[in-house]
């Protein structure tokens, strides 16, 4: 699965199509700027291979929903498997699955208008370290069978559009605080509870028929303690292919992740080939016609026929791009937010709407796993649509101390002017991953010794309510997206109420506080 830069694809990539020495194209970000130019980039591969008489190539891309989309203007802000995790563990598990159903026919349809026909969706990894930073809120919670639940009821809503779904990342890369995008992690659980525990999503996601499955660059020595899962026969072969029974595709996850060290391209591509992956997903790699023409017959008999089969059955239609964002898509996401939303602790409606403080982390994107920073429509703008008087102050996480007492100053003034006026006013602070950034809890403790009794609202991990538990009211929304800001800002107003449950278990302490 090849990939290159820029909005047009390079005559090599072009005539390897036509040729059949490449099927499978993996899209980024810098692929496109304009859903137009995205939908033409992928007629053109389309029309290559059919010049050579050869079924449509697979294209695949990440659309997560959530966390990671890497589609974004124009396309519908889906909240992600952490907020379905949420309904469905806060309404109920039948609402949450068709919450999952719904969201994966959105994001199928949205793809496939756009002539992308592989999402690298869903996450099956399980929130076993929600301390860690490495899967965020793109898993469905730490329960493997309602991730298994959701995962599949997502899988065949997006593979009823005749998009490919991948299922990610096997065997589990949920308990590590390592990311595998920086170097090869240890996963070192028995296997005893990797059966219990990760495997349990992905034995759903095979029972529903998802199409494929991405292997994940980490080692696991109870199944074999020489090479990672992406290079290991023991685990493609004996483990996925063998002992649950799956005759899908395997892709690997992006071989230029530097969990290999100084391992070059072409033989990471070969030992991916070699362990059993049928598609090497080549990603940022360097030289790919050379990997390529290196790879040339290797595959066995088998996986060229997987392959070819499952391009046979891809749509050579597609929608019209006016299905993306549409009324309908945008009520999807509106309203799983909206059930996502969870009051952790005390009343989290408002007492005044005359006058609220928003405090706002300036935060990027946390991992190379995502693509939720420089949102429009922050909670402050969605707040605006219910308060008489929003004011702003932001701050960067990371702050130093006296960007810090800034912040403090300013809120302690504003308190000031607004009891001066006969009303104390409310504050909010919208944190995203405190847990792992003292200036936040600096600054959320001074704000609770100064009286302001701040209402907490985590836009990411849930986690925030537990390292500043001496903040008497929280709620959490599972991320950044607009959908999300959106439905906090209404529960905190009092336009609905919080119906979400926290998906992840968490450590002991957090719950109803008097």
């Amino acid at each position: 699965m090849v990939s290159f830069r820029g909005h047009t694809a390079p005559e090599w990539v072009l005539d390897a199509l036509r040729r059949g020495s490449v099927g499978a194209v993996c899209l980024f970000r810098y692929n496109f700027a304009s859903l137009e130019q995205l939908r033409a980039l992928n007629v053109s591969l389309m029309a290559a291979a059919a010049e050579g008489g050869f079924p449509p190539p697979i294209i695949g891309i990440d659309q997560e929903g959530g966390q990671l989309m890497a589609v974004t203007d124009g396309a519908t802000e889906l909240p992600g498997n952490m907020a379905l995790g949420a309904v469905a563990a806060g309404c109920s598990i039948p609402t949450g699955e068709e919450a999952a159903r719904t969201t994966g026919v959105v994001l199928g349809m949205e793809l496939l208008a756009l002539g992308c026909n592989m999402n690298f969706a869903p996450v099956l990894d399980l929130a076993t370290r929600p301390e860690s930073d490495v899967m965020g809120v793109r898993v469905f919670g730490s329960d493997p069978d309602l991730a298994g639940r959701l995962g599949a009821r997502l899988i065949v809503g997006m593979q009823s559009t005749g998009v490919l779904a991948t299922a990610k990342h096997f065997p589990g890369h949920g308990d590590t605080r390592q990311d595998s995008h920086h170097g090869a992690p240890v996963i070192d659980a028995p296997l005893a509870t990797l059966a219990r525990r990760e495997l349990v999503p992905f034995r759903a996601a095979i029972a529903a028929g998802v199409a494929a499955i991405m292997t994940c660059h980490a080692y696991y020595p109870a199944i074999d303690p020489d090479a990672v899962g992406t290079h290991s026969r023991a685990v493609l072969g004996d483990l996925l292919r063998g002992e649950l029974d799956f005759d899908g595709l395997v892709i690997t996850d992006a071989l230029d992740m530097h969990a290999f060290g100084a391992m070059s391209g072409v033989e990471r591509a070969r030992r991916a080939v070699a362990a059993g992956a049928d598609l090497a997903l080549l990603g940022h790699l360097e030289d790919q016609a050379e990997i390529v023409a290196s790879l040339l017959g290797s595959a066995d008999a088998a996986s060229s026929a997987r392959v070819m089969a499952v391009r046979e059955r891809l749509p050579r239609e597609l929608p019209p791009l006016a299905v993306i964002g549409s009324e309908l898509h945008r009520e999807v996401a509106r309203a799983t937010s909206e059930a996502a939303v969870t009051a952790v602790r005390g009343e989290p409606r408002l007492a005044s709407l005359d006058a609220v403080l928003v405090v706002s982390v300036d935060a990027g994107d946390l991992t190379p796993a995502e693509t939720t920073s420089g949102q429009e429509l922050g909670l402050a703008d969605a707040l605006r649509a219910y308060v008489a008087e929003v004011t702003e102050v932001r701050f960067p996480r990371g702050a130093n101390t006296g960007e810090v007492d800034a912040v403090v100053a300013r809120v302690a003034r504003w308190r000031g002017a607004r009891a001066a006026a006969g009303d104390a006013g409310e504050v909010v602070v919208a944190t995203v991953n405190a847990s792992g950034d003292e200036a936040q809890l600096a600054l959320l403790r001074r704000l609770a010794a100064l009286g302001a009794d701040p209402v907490l609202v985590a836009m990411r991990s849930p986690l925030d309510v537990v390292v500043a538990d001496h903040v008497g009211r929280a709620i959490c929304t599972y991320g950044r997206r607009t959908p999300q800001a959106e439905a906090a800002a209404r529960v905190l107003c009092g336009q609905i109420q919080a119906t979400g449950a926290l998906p992840v278990a968490l450590p002991e302490g957090v719950g109803a506080r008097a």
